[in-house]
């Protein structure tokens, strides 16, 4: 199949138009939507006059298109950081495609594949780590409605690291999707299920450390107060304390420069050190 994709590329490339995926991740796309329709007993390929807003079409009526993000790790609900709290698992859809009236399709297939780190297709016969994940789904109109747009050069937090994004991004976090107990259950969903998913009210679109952050913010900013801060906290079940995107040393920084003008008291400048922690070099 992964040979059957690699040439499926090779003549269908998209090489036009704004915020396309590059070349690896239409791949990607390609593949994951062979292996759906693989699974739900359908040609594996569309006939070339199939429309372009989405990839296939439910006995049901329903359009489905499939979204495909590769990776080398495998996918997980929430993921390990080195300051002990758990990040969850978002999504990405480019916002064009949400804004996009003829791009019709009803529901996002949301689906994560786990690839080699030679990842070219099709690939080698050696190769075992090509595997696809079925996260879950989402109406269009949800996605549209509870997404998170971020514009191009917007920052994001992706495992230990931070990147800003080349494109307009759509973040959609993947405890707010309809799970699927196997591939097959796509059969059963119906108008009346797409329906009741559009008017759905699914939770933030954030992972618990950057609503943290946020608070932080809007509360030096005088536009939340610590009621705020505290309701959040129970409500995201997070009461550790989140550090800072910039690091620590840049705080003390600051905080010692206010000392220096008599502008900050030693109890002040002892209670950031209960929070954050100055990182002195030791060498290489």
């Amino acid at each position: 199949m992964r040979q059957k994709a690699a040439e499926y590329l090779k003549a269908n490339k998209n090489t036009t138009g704004a915020e396309r995926g590059n070349s690896e991740q239409q791949g990607f796309g390609i593949l994951a939507e062979m292996v759906v329709r693989n699974k739900l007993g359908m040609p594996e390929i569309n006939p070339k006059d199939h429309p372009l807003g989405f990839d296939i079409l439910l006995p049901s009526g329903i359009k489905v298109d499939v979204k495909c993000r590769g990776g080398g790790l495998p996918f997980k609900e929430v993921y390990e950081n080195e300051d002990g709290i758990a990040r969850e698992a978002k999504h990405n859809l480019f916002a064009r495609q949400l804004h996009d009236k003829r791009l019709d399709t009803d529901i996002y297939l949301m689906t994560h594949l786990e690839t080699p780190t030679k990842r070219d297709l099709p690939g080698t016969t050696r190769q075992k780590k090509w595997i696809l994940y079925i996260c879950g789904w989402v109406s269009k109109e949800r996605a549209f409605r509870e997404g998170v747009y971020l514009p191009r050069g917007s920052i994001t937090e992706q495992g230990r690291s931070w990147f800003a994004y080349r494109g307009q991004e759509v973040e959609f976090y993947n405890r707010n999707l309809n799970g699927l107990e196997n591939v097959e259950d796509l059969l059963t969903i119906e108008s009346a299920d797409v329906k009741k998913d559009q008017t759905h009210q699914g939770d933030l679109n954030l992972t618990s450390v950057d609503t943290i952050r946020i608070a932080y913010d809007l509360i030096g900013r005088g536009v939340l107060s610590k009621k705020h801060l505290l309701f959040i906290q129970k409500e995201i079940s997070l009461d550790k304390n989140v550090k800072p995107i910039l690091h620590a040393n840049q705080y003390f920084h600051l905080l010692k420069w206010l000392r220096e003008k008599k502008e900050l008291a030693k109890g002040e400048f002892q209670e950031a050190e209960k929070m954050l922690k100055e990182e002195p070099f030791e060498g290489i």
